[in-house]
C-alpha cells in the first residue's frame, strides 16, 4: 500500500495543508525544527487508525492511498470515519479490520511510525502482540488474544505468592485457618482474657508498623522514579549545557552563504587553471611579476653609479685609517705635556680667564708672604740656643708637622728628578731642540723683498703706469709674504721644543725654590731657642709681626686652596701660579691640532654620508628585490647580470604575447566574478556582524550542534515530565536529581527494600502472632463454634477442589497453545533476524552482524574478528542503528504475511554519522521499491546527501 496525497484541514499547526507524493519509493521531508515533521506524523498515524491526539485534539483531513492497483480515500472528521474506494461502496469497517487482520495503533506505532524514542529498546521483541502477529502461524493475530484471555483465567484462580489473594489462595488461607481454630478450641478457657489484651496490643503494633512501611514505600518510589529518570536527566544536562554553548541569536542565511561559498570555490578554481595554463607559457626561470620588471631602473641607475661607490669605499677606508693613526700621534704628544697628565682626558670648557686671576692672586700673597719674613724684627732674629750637653738642639716636630716634612721631601725629590730629566733632553746631541739661524735670515730677506714689491707696483701704478710693472709686482709681494710666512714656521718649529724645555725647567726650579723655602721655615720653626727677656716694645712688635703673618698665612692658603680648586681635569696636581701660561700654551696647542683631526673628520663624513646614500638605495633595491646577500658593488654586478638575463627572457615572453593575453582575460573575468562574489559574500558577513567567512561557516555548524541538542534536550524533558510525580514532589524530584550521587541513590534504594522488608517481616510476625492468638481465643469457646468449623472446613475442602480442577485445566491449555506459539517462532523468527542482521551489515559498513547462533543469550553483535559485542557496550548511534534494523525486518516480515505497510520514520538519523547515514539511505532507498518509506529530518546535511541516491525524492517541508 502507498500513499498518494495527504490533506490536512485542521490538525496542530496545520491549516489547510495538502501534500503530493513523488514516484519513487521514498519520500523524504527536511524541515528545521519546528517545522511540523512530529506533527505530520502523528497525523498520518491518526488517520490510518483514527484516534485523538492528546495535544490537538481530533483529526480533521484525508488520505489517498493506492492498494494493489486499486485508489481509495481514507477521511476523518473527529470520530466519523469517511472509506470508500471511488465508484463503489463506502466501507464501513477501520483499515486495520479490513485489510491488516486488526493490527492494533500501538503495534504499528512500534514498528511503522517510529520517533527517536520509539526506536529506542529490544522490548518489542517481547510483546506478546509482535511475537503471534510476526513470528506465528496464519491467524497469529488471534492467537495472541486467546492466550491472554487463557492466562488471565489461570491467574484469576492462583498466584505463586503466600500473600496472593485469588481464589485458590484464599481458599487454602480459610481453610488452613479452619483447621487451625479447630486445633485450638480444645485449650482452656482461663487463657481468655490474657489473650484479647495481647490481641489489642498487637493492633497498635500493626498500625505503628504499617505507618513506617507506608512511609519507607514511599521513599523508595520516590528514589526509584529518580534512578529511573537519571540518565535522561544527565542527558538533558549535557544537552542544555551545549545548547548554551551553541546558542547564537545571530540571524544566518544558511542557503545564500552555502551557495556563494560554492559560487566563490568555483571561481577559485578557474582562476588557478587559467593561471596554470598561462604560467605553462612562461620560460624557465621566469616570471612576468619578477622584481626586475619593476625596479630594472633602479638597476641600471645604481650600476652607473658603481665606481663612485668603490671610490667612495676606499676613500672611507683609507680616511678611518689615517684619522686613526693622526689620533694616536696626538695621544703621544700628550705624553710630551709637562703641565696636563696623559692618563686623564683633558677639560673641554676652561674659563682661563679665572686661572689667570687666581695666579696673579696666589702669586700677590705668595710676595707678601715673603716680604714679611724679610721683615722679622730683632728680637725675633736674636736668637741664642740653649745649653744642650749632647750637643746641639734638635728640632721637635709635631705629628702634624713631621707629616709636612715628609711630604715636602718627596716633592723636592720629585722636582729634582724633573730637572734632571729636562735638562737631559735639552742637552742631548740627537734633539731636535737645538735652535737655528737660517729662519731668521729668511724673515730678514722676505722683508727686504716685501719692501721692494711695494716699491714696485707703486712705481707701476703712480709713475710708469705700467700694468705688467704692477702685476709683477704684486707676484713678488705675494712671494715674499710666503717666504716670510715659511721662515717664522721654522723658527717656531725650531725653538718650539728648547723654549718649551727652557721654560718647564726655569716652572721646576721655581718649584723648587718655594719648597726648599718651606721646608727650611718648618725646621726652624720646630727647632727650640733659648730666648732672651726681651723688652716691652720688643715684645709688642714682635706679636704684631707674628699676627701679621697668621694673617698673611691664611690669605695664601685660601688663595693656594681656590687655586687647586681651579685646576682643570687632567692638569697636574703639582702646579703652582708660575705654571699657568705653561698650562694654557699646552692646551691650546693641543686642541688646535684636534681641531685640524675633526676638519678633516668632517670632510670624511661628507664622503661617508655620500657612500650611505649609494649603500641606502643598494638596500631599498636589495629589499625590493627580495635579495638577503651583503650589499656590495660585486653583488650589484651579479644582480644586474640576472637583469640582463630577465630583459632576455622577457622578449620571449612577450612574443607569446597573444596567447598569455587571451589566458590572462579568462583568467580576469573568474577574478572579477571572484571579487564581486566576496562583496556579496562580505555583505553577508558584515550583516551578520562577522569577520570572516569561516567564523560564519562556524556559525552555521554551531546552529546545526544547537538544534540536535535541542532536540535531545526536549525529548529529554518529555521524558522526565512523564517520570515526574505529582506537582506537590515535583521539586523535590528535581533537586535529588541535581543535587545526588546515582551510587548513593542505589544505595539508598538498597537500604529501603531492607528496611521494607525488615519491616514486612515484622508485620508478618505480628499476622502470625495475631491469628495464634485469634485461633487460641476462638478454641477458648464453645463446643456449637467447633461444630460450625467442622462444617466449614467440609465446605471449603469441596469448594478448592473444584477450583483446582478448573486451575489445572488452564495452564494445560496455556502451555499448549504455548508450545505451538513457540514452535512457529522458532520458523518464522530465524528469517526475521537474518533479515535484520543484513540491514545491520549495512548499516554499519560491514563492520557487524547480529549474533544469531546467540540469540538465547540477549540480543549482541558480533564484529568482523568473530568478537561478540553485548548490548550494554554498544553506542547510542550503534543501537539505533541496531534498532532500526530490527523495526526494518519486522515490517518485511509482516509484509510477507499481510501487506506492506507505510513506514515512517522521524529524525531517527541524527546520531547517525555521515558515513552511516548514507548507508541508511542507501538501504532505504532500495527497500522503497518494494515497500513506501516516509523519512523526516531536520539535518540539511542528509538531505543534501540524499539528492544524490537514486530512488528518493527530496521535499522541503512548509505548512503554508
Amino acid at each position: 500500500m502507498n500513499i498518494k496525497r495527504i490533506r490536512f484541514d485542521e490538525f496542530g499547526p496545520y491549516r489547510d495543508w495538502s501534500f503530493t507524493t513523488g514516484d519513487n519509493g521514498v519520500q523524504l521531508m527536511y524541515g528545521p525544527n519546528e517545522s511540523g515533521k512530529t506533527s505530520l506524523l502523528e497525523g498520518m498515524r491518526n488517520l490510518l487508525f483514527g484516534g485523538t491526539h492528546k495535544a490537538y485534539g481530533s483529526m480533521t483531513g484525508a488520505i489517498d492511498v493506492d492498494r494493489n492497483g486499486e485508489s481509495y480515500y481514507i477521511g476523518r472528521k473527529g470520530k466519523q470515519l469517511d472509506f470508500y474506494s471511488p465508484g463503489n461502496p463506502a466501507i464501513h469497517e477501520e483499515p486495520a479490520q479490513h485489510w491488516w487482520h486488526g493490527i492494533d495503533k500501538k503495534t504499528y506505532n512500534r514498528i511503522f511510525a517510529l520517533t527517536l524514542d520509539d526506536l529506542q529498546g529490544l522490548d518489542v521483541l517481547q510483546e506478546v502482540e509482535v511475537r503471534s502477529r510476526f513470528f506465528g502461524a496464519e491467524g497469529g493475530e488471534h492467537l495472541g488474544g486467546a492466550v491472554k484471555d487463557v492466562e488471565k483465567g489461570a491467574t484469576d484462580l492462583l498466584v505463586a505468592s503466600s500473600n496472593g489473594k485469588r481464589r485458590i489462595n484464599v481458599l487454602m488461607d480459610e481453610l488452613k485457618e479452619n483447621r487451625q481454630k479447630l486445633s485450638q478450641l480444645a485449650e482452656h478457657e482461663a487463657q481468655y482474657v490474657e489473650l484479647q489484651t495481647v490481641f489489642h496490643s498487637t493492633e497498635q503494633t500493626e498500625m505503628e508498623l504499617q505507618n513506617q512501611l507506608k512511609e519507607w514505600k514511599e521513599y523508595r518510589d520516590g528514589i526509584d522514579v529518580v534512578l529511573r529518570a537519571w540518565d535522561t536527566y544527565r542527558r538533558s544536562e549535557e544537552a542544555r549545557m551545549h545548547m548554551q554553548q551553541y546558542n547564537s541569536e545571530l540571524a544566518l542565511s544558511r542557503d545564500e552563504f552555502l551557495r556563494l561559498d560554492e559560487e566563490i570555490k568555483r571561481a577559485r578554481d578557474n582562476m588557478q587553471l587559467w593561471q596554470e595554463k598561462e604560467a605553462a607559457l612562461m620560460p624557465a626561470n621566469f616570471s612576468p611579476d619578477s622584481p626586475f620588471g619593476t625596479y630594472g631602473q633602479d638597476i641600471e641607475d645604481l650600476i652607473q653609479q658603481g665606481a663612485k661607490w668603490e671610490q667612495l669605499r676606499r676613500e672611507c677606508e683609507e680616511g678611518d685609517a689615517y684619522i686613526r693613526k693622526v689620533r694616536e700621534q696626538l695621544e703621544f704628544s700628550r705624553t710630551l705635556h709637562s703641565a696636563w697628565r696623559h692618563d686623564e682626558p683633558m677639560a673641554e670648557d676652561i674659563n682661563w680667564f679665572d686661572g689667570e686671576r687666581l695666579a696673579s692672586r696666589l702669586r700677590t700673597a705668595k710676595e707678601q708672604l715673603l716680604h714679611w719674613q724679610d721683615r722679622k724684627p730683632v728680637e725675633a732674629t736674636d736668637e741664642v740656643p740653649t745649653a744642650n750637653l749632647e750637643g746641639a738642639s734638635l728640632p721637635n716636630f709635631s705629628e702634624e708637622e713631621l707629616a709636612k716634612k715628609e711630604y715636602l721631601e718627596r716633592e723636592l725629590d720629585r722636582i729634582l728628578m724633573d730637572i734632571d730629566r729636562v735638562e737631559a733632553r735639552r742637552n742631548s746631541p740627537g734633539s731636535d731642540a737645538q735652535p737655528t739661524i737660517l729662519p731668521k735670515w729668511l724673515q730678514r730677506i722676505s722683508g727686504i723683498g716685501a719692501v721692494i714689491a711695494v716699491l714696485v707696483v707703486l712705481a707701476g701704478l703712480l709713475v710708469l703706469e705700467s700694468a705688467l710693472y704692477t702685476i709683477g709686482g704684486f707676484i713678488f709681494l705675494i712671494l715674499s709674504m710666503g717666504l716670510f710666512w715659511y721662515a717664522t714656521w721654522r723658527l717656531h718649529n725650531g725653538n718650539s721644543d728648547v723654549s718649551k724645555l727652557n721654560y718647564e725647567l726655569q716652572i721646576l726650579s721655581s718649584r723648587k725654590s718655594d719648597v726648599e723655602h718651606q721646608l727650611e721655615a718648618l725646621i726652624k720653626a720646630a727647632t727650640p731657642t733659648a730666648s732672651p727677656v726681651p723688652s716691652l716694645e720688643g715684645v709688642a712688635h714682635l706679636e704684631r709681626w707674628i699676627q701679621e703673618g697668621h694673617t698673611l698665612q691664611g690669605i695664601y692658603d685660601e688663595a693656594l686652596a681656590a687655586w687647586q680648586n681651579w685646576l682643570p681635569q687632567g692638569a697636574a696636581k703639582s702646579l703652582d701660579e708660575d705654571d699657568f701660561f705653561g698650562l694654557k700654551h699646552e692646551y691650546d696647542q693641543y686642541h688646535e691640532q684636534l681641531r685640524t683631526i675633526e676638519g678633516y673628520e668632517k670632510r670624511l663624513a661628507e664622503h661617508k654620508e655620500g657612500l650611505r646614500i649609494i649603500e641606502d638605495q643598494a638596500m631599498a633595491l636589495w629589499y625590493n628585490l627580495g635579495i638577503e646577500a651583503p650589499v656590495s658593488p660585486t653583488e650589484l654586478k651579479r644582480i644586474y647580470n640576472q637583469y640582463k638575463n630577465f630583459q632576455q627572457n622577457k622578449i620571449v615572453w612577450e612574443q607569446k604575447e597573444a596567447q598569455r593575453k587571451s589566458f590572462r582575460n579568462e583568467y580576469d573575468n573568474w577574478h572579477r566574478k571572484e571579487k564581486e562574489l566576496l562583496l556579496r559574500q562580505q555583505e553577508l558577513l558584515h550583516k551578520a556582524g562577522m569577520e570572516s567567512s569561516n567564523e560564519y561557516r562556524q556559525h552555521l555548524i554551531d546552529e546545526d550542534q544547537y538544534k540536535q541538542w535541542q532536540t535531545i534536550y526536549k525529548q529529554s524533558q518529555v521524558q522526565l515530565d512523564l517520570l515526574a510525580p505529582d506537582a506537590e514532589n515535583k521539586d523535590l524530584f528535581y533537586r535529588r536529581l541535581r543535587e545526588g550521587n546515582k551510587d548513593n541513590w542505589l544505595d539508598e534504594l538498597a537500604h529501603s527494600e531492607r528496611e521494607i522488608a525488615s519491616i514486612e517481616d515484622k508485620l508478618a510476625t505480628l499476622y502470625e502472632r495475631r491469628g495464634q492468638i485469634v485461633e487460641a481465643m476462638r478454641t477458648l469457646g464453645s463446643d456449637q463454634e467447633q461444630h460450625q468449623m467442622l462444617q466449614e472446613r467440609e465446605a471449603l475442602q469441596s469448594e478448592l477442589e473444584s477450583a483446582l480442577e478448573d486451575w489445572a485445566t488452564q495452564v494445560l491449555i496455556s502451555h499448549c497453545m504455548d508450545k505451538a506459539q513457540q514452535s512457529y517462532e522458532q520458523e518464522k523468527q530465524p528469517h526475521m533476524l537474518e533479515l535484520a542482521s543484513s540491514y545491520v551489515e549495512r548499516l554499519t559498513g560491514e563492520r557487524y552482524t547480529l549474533d544469531i547462533l546467540g540469540i538465547n543469550k540477549g540480543v549482541a553483535l558480533i564484529n568482523n574478528n568473530g568478537e561478540r559485542l553485548e548490548l550494554k557496550f554498544w553506542s547510542s548511534g550503534l543501537a539505533d542503528q541496531v534498532y532500526l534494523a530490527l523495526r526494518l525486518a519486522l515490517a518485511k516480515v509482516f509484509s510477507y504475511q499481510v501487506e506492506s505497510l507505510p513506514i515512517i520514520l522521524d529524525d531517527i538519523l541524527v546520531r547517525f554519522d555521515e558515513n552511516r547515514q548514507r548507508s541508511a539511505l542507501e538501504l532505504l532507498a532500495e527497500l522503497g521499491k518494494n515497500q513506501q518509506i516516509w523519512l523526516f529530518t531536520c539535518q540539511r546535511s542528509v538531505y543534501d546527501m540524499a539528492q544524490s541516491i537514486m530512488g528518493i525524492d527530496c521535499h522541503r517541508l512548509s505548512r503554508s
